[in-house]
């Protein structure tokens, strides 16, 4: 009789997953209206312009060109961000008719004014401009969601990835930048897919399975996360380190051969494909990445003046790598300024007194959770404790969180967004951490 409750219970399992997924989902959907504007939201949104230039006009002339670049100008905010979430605005915007012409004046959110006067000079999207604009990327967190649950699985089956899909689509920092208009969203989807993509071709190499048609679907993936933002790049060395890891952990001369071959094909394709959903890139690829990497430069080092004492100490940063995935609160704005505007801390009030702005960050709950993060990081390098046997999961997680915490030791600003990359690895592995914990509380209760 048990044993066929047992099985009656496990082919309702696969129901329970999908509606399990599906209601965080609509979590993260609920809450786009409510969440604070920010700047950027309203220089994105602007920037969907480009949407008509290039597949309404044709107008790649405009798209590709090269120097001078000066400060806040279309030709520099195309060269500094990715195109795919200005696109998806753009498509937006289209679908609820809001043409080009009804967008705010260059650069969208002037940051030489107060709030007061962007306001005057129409540099505030409308409502339903900025929720076009919110949606695109919103979406694609929503979208994030069964991505996230797809990995944890492989790091410890359907307990981890039930967890680890909580964890993330209830995270108070991944939601209010993913909700927002700006490219996090499109970021987290597109590079958390690389991943998923890379741990599934990796497991069926594992398994002896075919696993060819994911090559492409691996070098797409990786494509457009990299042209959604450049800072999805940890994403695309975690995905490609992770079949790399496997490889070396189910050694076999043949097989490893291929694998280098063809991780070293998919790299190519990535950048070329990059290259070409970058028009801003076309004149000259290898001359304006350079100007791409002088400008990022001269930008950072402007906010750093402008916006903090100087760069963040080295211990800062480290310590940080530990810190901002639980213990820290949401920061709503990097300019101090934004603290003075009644709007501004009205939203946040509003936003941060919802349930549906996620879980709180520090206090008990950001302790547990770092605890649970510290076990799992150290739990899933015991076999008796790991959920899986295979060592290719934990070890492709941490090659993919090494990379992700190695940039984030180089950036001298503290400020959250740049450490947005490094949330879902730790989600990872706090889920791991408690899925760990939950089974030897299971196991010494039948003892």
């Amino acid at each position: 009789m048990t044993m066929i409750k047992d099985g009656r219970m496990k082919r309702w399992l696969p129901l329970f997953d999908l509606l399990y997924i599906l209601a965080l989902m609509l979590f993260v959907l609920a809450g786009v209206a409510n969440v604070p504007f920010h700047g950027d939201e309203a220089m994105q949104i602007y920037m969907s312009r480009d949407f008509e230039t290039a597949f309404v006009a044709g107008d790649f002339a405009t798209l590709t060109q090269g120097p001078p670049y000066f400060t806040d100008d279309d030709n520099q905010l195309r060269i500094l961000n990715g195109t795919v979430h200005r696109y998806l605005v753009g498509f937006a915007r289209n679908l609820i008719g809001v043409g080009r012409d009804q967008l705010m004046p260059r650069p969208g959110w002037d940051w030489g004014l107060d709030y007061d006067f962007n306001v005057e000079t129409g540099h505030m999207p409308s409502g339903s401009l900025l929720l076009a604009g919110r949606y695109a990327s919103a979406l694609l967190l929503a979208l994030s969601v069964p991505v996230i649950f797809g990995i944890s699985w492989h790091i410890g089956g359907r307990p981890t990835a039930y967890l680890a899909a909580g964890l993330f689509a209830l995270h108070p920092v991944i939601l209010l930048n993913g909700r927002r208009a700006v490219q996090e969203g499109a970021m987290l989807f597109f590079g958390l897919l690389s991943v998923l993509i890379g741990a599934n071709l990796a497991a069926r190499r594992a398994r002896n399975l075919s696993g060819w048609p994911l090559w492409p679907l691996l070098a797409v993936s990786c494509t457009l996360a990299l042209a959604s933002k450049h800072s999805a790049l940890p994403f695309v060395a975690g995905a490609l380190g992770w079949v790399f890891i496997s490889e070396c952990v189910h050694f076999k001369l043949r097989r490893m051969l291929f694998a280098i071959v063809a991780l070293t094909l998919t790299a190519l394709v990535t950048a070329a494909g990059f290259i070409a959903l970058s028009p801003a890139l076309w004149s000259d690829p290898a001359g304006r990445i350079g100007n791409l990497l002088q400008i990022r430069q001269e930008l950072i080092d402007s906010q750093v003046i402008t916006f903090s004492d100087g760069p963040m100490p080295i211990q800062d940063r480290f310590l940080g790598v530990f810190t901002n995935p639980f213990m820290r609160s949401p920061q709503f704005f990097e300019a101090p300024a934004w603290a003075n505007y009644e709007p501004i801390t009205r939203e946040i009030q509003a936003y941060t007194g919802s349930l549906l702005a996620g879980y709180p960050s520090g206090g008990v709950l950001g302790l547990a959770l770092t605890a649970a993060m510290l076990m799992g990081m150290v739990g899933l390098y015991v076999p008796r404790w790991r959920p899986r046997r295979d060592w290719a999961p934990t070890l492709g997680l941490s090659v993919w969180t090494a990379a992700t915490a190695g940039t984030l030791l180089l950036s001298p600003l503290d400020w959250q967004r740049y450490a947005l990359p490094l949330l879902p690895c730790a989600v990872l592995f706090a889920a791991a951490g408690f899925t760990i914990v939950g089974r030897w509380i299971m196991l010494r209760s039948k003892r």
